[in-house]
């Protein structure tokens, strides 16, 4: 059927079931689900979900997704969940060990970013992303997603070969966070079955667990009526579903299936409070949950309802970042809202990074603003200020239907099937916002805290550091401040705005002296009379989208080395503190029913403002770009928080193994160079100032003379240049310096260090490779292509070979700024009695590489995986403004950096042999060990 007739049918009938949304009887009919996705079951039980989406070409997602997770385990079974999604890339069926992600790989297709899974409380699911522009892999991966189903081999040796990967994927989680988490779980969730059910499993179970219990889960749990595939992309439906029926339709239902129980988390009487500490965490956080039992969200009634939350969260969430700008708050970060907690209970939930100095007053602040709704309610302004901004948003939506990627589809099917969540398709949600949201009264809203905000079946838990100079409020005066919450002394709240508009009057319209067309790439160079050049590239990847993104080279490298912190810092403190008078609530406040965000920032070698909104709404963008060059605000409170904000966040770095880690490491390989090793505490005490940072903002954004600004979205171009001349081309352009400056900062080479930190046994390696190079327009990509290269290598070699390792990270990349320089980094955690058996297996493979050359079929599997990547990025259009900065900061041919493939179709063997000999070398070579502290005297 034509696309335009199946859209036009869908819109039909959206349009006809309004006028039963407005009567009592339409709110007891049900949500309807996305005309646009075919949805239904199979005899055998098992669900489907089909879009055609065609904002990637020919690329489809395809997921198998379970209703089963670690709460189905048994005792004797804790992991193997979990274990099994492993043993998924083991061997199936249709495909040997190892031969599943060497097929895929050799289409392009990269482990972790393509094929994936993960598993839950309650749901498992298996991720592949495929070319569709061949019929043989596609139905191959159909074939991968059934093996997957009912045709895991689950072979003795290899899952005894996975016990050890997943043993490392057990230690990569030996974190204070984690065992925080550990800690505080039974608690928030009352003692329920997923405070002893973590999906990763028991170490004991995971390393002895008999086969058969592999085998019990698999044949128990695995069966069509507890699955659903999932299909979006670029695809034929029809054909897609026969294919669906035709890979899934013989599977069968075990005989006597048992029934799959859910497990629900208790009520509780009164206020649970739990402090939790540890050695290895740096920040005191509260999480608030007030919970309730969730209540389905079936009908167009409960959809309503869900709307009026939805309100009263983000008119909340105004009101805290409103109160924070005053200056006086106790704690750096606070959020509140409504939601889907775990299993069957929705919460109220608050969460705060407090001040480790001011605990107590920070849990009062982070309670208050939802207290003072519950008392005074909301005003009138807030409630149609947030509904004209979440008509806009569902009409961006609506507007991008078909430009949307296909993942946020797909996370949507999976959220219906494993917990119902409504999925009525972006049209049916803009129809039904418009017509409730003028019906939703502020007295509805305001019931919502009369509701949540009560004193059963409420937990509280308050994390952070141990150390004895943190004074935690204790358990008992918790529960009485919330007992007692309902005394705390509040004022109303007042509606304030500074002004009505954002900019009152217009800048006299500046002058654009050139303009050049490249017919070839669609793209318009305007040059104006201040010195900007403004690059505009109309495209359709987006229907409603633009995006915006000025540079200059000069950044803070050009501030002396005392100011240097208050200028590292400048663009930010701007970015907090508004523009014209205006805060940054005021600015939100102003463009609630716009769809616009900006945002200036300064760092090492270039000043940058970026931004987006929609097509309607680039007036109010450039407004906002030309307010932060002309008049940006100085707020004495804002930046004391923001500097308390960045002293809290480092001031127990040393604390946190990974941390210290990576201090230390910039520390060696820098020569302790101020610019290249985080800021410690007292060095934002002594060095932070408000003047300083607001002067240097100034001097950089006084003028904009040497600024590019690249426009890439769906916009006209003969309507954006009357704007660009009024807000572009009127800013000041007097001469600035517009080249960075190289404040010596050069990395060293032929470390070997080791550093003793924590208490877990877990070693970190940081192997790395650096040093001078010539860079042409060809050297990201074979830097990029190595480091694919390196890793694939790797992981054949320490995980699927060695099991040492759960994953191994490796990246490379070169600069010419201030000089030509590379890096090529390999890292991973593994057992510390493995370090240097590991270390000697990488650097064995690395010299195979340079001695023995590179095998074709890996040649393959890496252009593949970057002509997939590349064909990606010519559908994104913040990749566009990407590659044509690089082209006009480089001066490199934008024609040849945009399209050109003849790089990835020619690389070669010779070439990667090459490299490797040339660049991972022992005297460009690093070594860097973290180890625990209890090593210490056996070293």
């Amino acid at each position: 059927m034509n696309k335009f007739i199946q859209t036009l049918i869908a819109l039909v009938a959206i349009l006809m079931l309004l006028p039963a949304i407005m009567t009592g009887q339409g709110y007891n009919s049900p949500i309807p689900i996305d005309n646009t996705v075919v949805h239904g079951k199979l005899q055998n039980g098992l669900t489907y979900y089909i879009k055609h989406n065609a904002q990637t070409q020919h690329k489809a997602e395809l997921r198998l997704v379970l209703n089963v997770g670690s709460t189905l385990e048994t005792d004797a079974q804790q992991g193997i969940a979990h274990f099994l999604e492993h043993m998924a890339f083991n061997g199936t069926k249709h495909f040997k060990k190892n031969d599943l992600i060497k097929y895929l790989e050799s289409l392009g297709v990269q482990f972790g970013a393509d094929l994936n899974a993960h598993t839950g409380f309650d749901e498992t699911v298996y991720k592949l992303t495929l070319p569709t522009n061949n019929e043989t892999v596609f139905d191959n991966g159909l074939q991968i997603l059934r093996d997957w189903a009912d045709g895991i081999t689950l072979d003795e040796i290899d899952i005894d070969e996975e016990r050890g990967v997943i043993i490392e994927e057990m230690r990569g989680r030996l974190t204070g966070p984690q065992r925080l988490f550990t800690n505080y779980i039974p608690l928030l969730v009352n003692d329920a079955r997923h405070a002893y059910r973590f999906p990763i499993g028991k170490e004991d179970v995971v390393k002895n667990a008999p086969y058969s219990e592999f085998k019990n889960f698999y044949d128990t749990w695995y069966r069509p009526d507890l699955m659903s595939v999932i299909i979006v992309g670029d695809i034929n439906v029809e054909e897609t579903k026969n294919k669906i029926v035709e890979y899934f339709g013989g599977m069968e239902m075990p005989v006597n299936a048992k029934d799959r129980q859910y497990y629900n988390i208790p009520d509780h009487e009164g206020i649970k409070v739990g402090v939790f500490k540890d050695k290895e965490v740096e920040n005191v956080q509260l999480y608030v949950y007030f919970k309730k039992e969730d209540k389905p969200v079936l009908t167009l009634g409960d959809y309503r309802e869900q709307l009026i939350e939805r309100l009263f969260s983000g008119m909340l969430n105004q009101r805290i970042l409103e109160e924070m700008e005053k200056g006086e708050a106790p704690l750096f970060k606070v959020s509140a809202g409504i939601g889907r907690m775990l299993a069957n209970k929705d919460a109220y939930h608050i969460t705060a990074s407090l001040n480790e100095n001011n605990i107590y007053d920070g849990v009062i602040f982070a309670l208050q603003e939802g207290e003072r709704v519950r008392r005074f309610g909301f005003t009138q302004p807030e409630l149609d200020r947030y509904k004209e901004q979440l008509l806009n948003l569902a009409d961006l939506n609506r507007m991008e239907e078909g430009k949307i990627n296909s993942r946020t589809y797909v996370e949507q099917y999976v959220d219906h099937f494993t917990f119902n969540t409504p999925v009525p398709g972006n049209e049916f949600i803009y129809h039904f916002y418009k017509s409730n949201l003028p019906e939703i009264s502020l007295d509805e809203v305001n019931a919502i805290a009369q509701k949540w905000i009560v004193k059963d079946n409420v937990s509280l838990v308050l994390t952070g550091p141990e150390s004895p100079k943190v004074a935690y409020p204790t358990e008992g005066e918790l529960i009485d401040l919330l007992q007692s919450f309902d005394k705390v002394e509040l004022d109303p709240y007042v509606d304030e705005l500074a002004k009505n508009k954002i900019m009152e009057d217009l800048p006299k319209v500046g002058e654009i002296l050139a303009t050049k067309y490249n017919q070839d790439l669609n793209i318009t160079e305007l040059i104006l009379e201040n010195g900007v050049t403004v690059i505009l590239k109309p495209t359709l990847l987006q229907n409603s989208i633009v995006n915006m993104s000025g540079f200059r080279d000069g950044g803070s490298s050009l501030a002396e080395d005392k100011d240097y912190v208050s200028a590292r810092y400048a663009g930010e403190i701007i970015n907090e503190s508004g523009v014209n008078g205006i805060s940054k609530s005021g600015i939100n406040k102003l463009t609630m029913g716009k769809a616009v965000k900006i945002r200036p920032f300064i760092n090492f070698y270039e000043e940058l403002i970026s931004g987006a909104s929609a097509t309607a709404d680039i007036e109010t963008l450039l407004q906002l770009t030309h307010l932060y060059f002309t008049n940006p605000n100085k707020d004495e409170r804002v930046f004391e928080l923001y500097k308390d904000k960045q002293i809290a966040m480092v001031q127990n770095d040393g604390i946190n193994p990974s941390n210290y880690f990576f201090k230390q490491i910039a520390i060696e390989t820098s020569g302790n160079h101020l610019r290249a090793v985080p800021l410690s505490s007292n060095q934002i005490v002594e060095e932070l100032d408000l003047e300083k940072s607001v002067s240097f903002y100034n001097e950089r954004f006084s003028s904009a003379f040497g600024f590019t600004f690249i426009f890439v979205g769906n916009f006209d171009i003969e309507k954006i240049k009357p704007l660009i001349a009024q807000y572009i081309a009127s800013l000041p352009g007097h001469q600035i310096a517009t080249k960075s400056k190289d404040i010596g900062l050069r990395y060293t080479q032929g470390n070997n260090k080791v550093y003793f930190k924590g208490t877990e046994a877990k070693a970190d390696v940081q192997l790395r490779f650096n040093g001078g190079i010539r860079i042409d327009e060809d050297t990201e990509d074979m830097m990029n292509a190595l480091a694919s290269l390196v890793k694939l290598k790797l992981y054949e070699e320490l995980r699927e070979k060695r099991g040492g390792v759960y994953g191994v990270r490796v990246s490379g990349f070169a600069t010419e700024i201030p000089y030509e320089w590379y890096r090529q980094s390999i890292e991973f955690t593994c057992d510390p009695s493995n370090v240097e058996t590991l270390i000697k297996a990488t650097m064995d493979v690395i010299e195979k590489i340079k001695d023995e050359g590179v095998a074709q079929t890996d040649v393959v599997k890496i252009q593949e995986a970057m002509l997939k990547r590349a064909e990606e990025a010519l559908q994104n259009n913040g990749m566009w403004a990407s590659r044509i900065k690089e082209s006009y900061k480089y001066k490199r041919d934008l024609k040849k950096v945009l399209y050109d493939m003849s790089f990835i179709e020619n690389l070669s063997a010779r070439d990667l042999q090459k490299w490797a000999r040339k660049y991972l070398t022992e005297k460009q070579f690093s070594r860097f060990v973290l180890l625990p502290e209890g090593s210490k005297d056996l070293n």
